[in-house]
């Protein structure tokens, strides 16, 4: 949307917001992998338990997706839920991840209840933001409310990061969002842009 959109880009390419990204990755310089619209309509179920390195074909994880709903999000509405700590990930990493019925999901929670794995869920305030790695686990609730829970969602990855070797049809259509780098290439294309440091603009 950032390309089509005066003002989504302003808020997608926000220097404030990719400096909080690369400070949570300890890295010096961000980029943008892609920007996002997510709209949980009325009625819409849960989100499976799942974590997104799964769906970015990036060969680092250093990566980080600024969460940040454009109205509140009560419990009834379905705000994003977190297994803590991170590392949790390791209990769930020999599960074949299958993104065609619920049996990723089910074995999840099976082995998040079999370890009582925390699982931290909090409404969102108005003005309130999530930022989460690409390793970090989450899912969220169904939305109970006659009302859309739209949520703005920019991932950000270490400046330098390439392209994995081999991506898979789980990484959806990746090279719409890094156009004309193939696999094993340094990410730098156009539509990834570094949004931290912000370039100053030189005066004439």
């Amino acid at each position: 949307m950032w390309i089509e959109s005066p003002i989504i880009r302003r808020y997608v390419l926000s220097p404030r917001i990719a400096k909080i990204s690369a400070d949570l990755l300890s890295v010096k310089s961000v980029r943008l992998y892609h920007d996002n619209a997510l709209s949980k309509e009325p009625g819409c179920g849960r989100t499976p338990w799942h974590y997104d390195d799964h769906h970015f074909p990036l060969e680092t994880n250093d990566v980080v997706t600024a969460w940040i709903p454009a109205q509140p999000i009560p419990a009834a509405m379905g705000p994003l839920s977190f297994a803590k700590p991170l590392n949790v990930f390791n209990l769930v990493k020999n599960i074949n991840f299958n993104k065609n019925d619920t049996s990723y999901d089910k074995k999840v929670a099976e082995v998040f209840k079999a370890n009582q794995v925390a699982i931290s869920s909090e409404p969102f305030e108005m003005g309130e933001a999530s930022f989460h790695h690409n390793l970090s686990f989450h899912t969220a609730g169904d939305n109970r409310t006659s009302q859309s829970r739209i949520v703005l969602a920019n991932t950000y990855f270490a400046d330098g990061a390439r392209v994995v070797k081999e991506p898979t049809m789980v990484s959806g259509d990746w090279q719409k969002f890094i156009p004309g780098v193939g696999p094993g290439g340094i990410v730098a294309s156009e539509l990834n842009p570094v949004c931290w440091p912000a370039i100053q603009k030189k005066k004439i």
